[in-house]
Parts: C-alpha cells; sequence; structure tokens
C-alpha cells in the first residue's frame, strides 16, 4: 500500500461512518463543481484573451497562451510542474484547447526597402 494510500484510509477511518457518505458525495459534487466552474473560467479567459490585442515585450518575449488555474495545477500534478517549460507539451495544449492562444503581436516595427542589388531592414520600437 503507498503512502497516500494510507493516509487516506486513516482519514476514512477517522470520519464517523454516519458522516462518510456525505463527505464522499461532497468530495464527488465538489470536484465536479470545479471542473464546471474551470469551464466557465476557460470560456471567461478566451473572450477577454481574444476581445484585447497583446504585444511582446522586448527581452521577455511573447505572451504564449492564458491557461485556468485548474487546468495548469491538473496538469502539473500529473506530470509535474516542468511539463509547461516543455514545448511539446505546451504545443499539445494550444492543439487540443486552442482558445488558450494568445494572438501577440511583435514588439518591432519591419521597414523594408529593395533596390536591384540588395535589400534592407531596420527594426524600430513601436
Amino acid at each position: 500500500m503507498s503512502q497516500h494510500s494510507q493516509i487516506i484510509a486513516s482519514i476514512a477511518e477517522a470520519i464517523p461512518s454516519h458522516l462518510k457518505k456525505a463527505v464522499l458525495d461532497e468530495l464527488k459534487n465538489g470536484y465536479r463543481m470545479e471542473l464546471v466552474n474551470a469551464d466557465v473560467n476557460r470560456i471567461k479567459i478566451a473572450q477577454d484573451t481574444h476581445s484585447r490585442e497583446h504585444k511582446s515585450i522586448d527581452g521577455i518575449g511573447r505572451l504564449r497562451m492564458r491557461v485556468d488555474p485548474t487546468l495548469y495545477h491538473h496538469w502539473g500534478a500529473k506530470y509535474g510542474y516542468g511539463c509547461w517549460k516543455d514545448n511539446g507539451f505546451l504545443k499539445e495544449v494550444e492543439r487540443d484547447n486552442p482558445e488558450v492562444r494568445v494572438k501577440c503581436g511583435g514588439t518591432r516595427l519591419q521597414i523594408g526597402y529593395s533596390s536591384p542589388t540588395k535589400f534592407s531592414k531596420n527594426y524600430g520600437a513601436i
């Protein structure tokens, strides 16, 4: 038996028998309620994200996605929080949850001109 299983078993033993069903129901319903609230929050985040223009920050980079805390902690607990630094994992999250993606523009304006023999670019702050 794992350490987590032992802890859960000892907690279950401490709950009076007439309250065990109520506690179990609360754990089930509370978790479902948390998932529903996370889904509602996900929709609000997506609406807010897509209604504003985002810009990259020089030296820091772009805002890639906005994720509901429940989703963040769910995947962090499942795979370890280092998963949020893995580019492959981030691509999967963006693919499976397109509403988390943020359209983020650059910080510099690119001005280019060409002549028959060369092309030149200048970058300036927006």
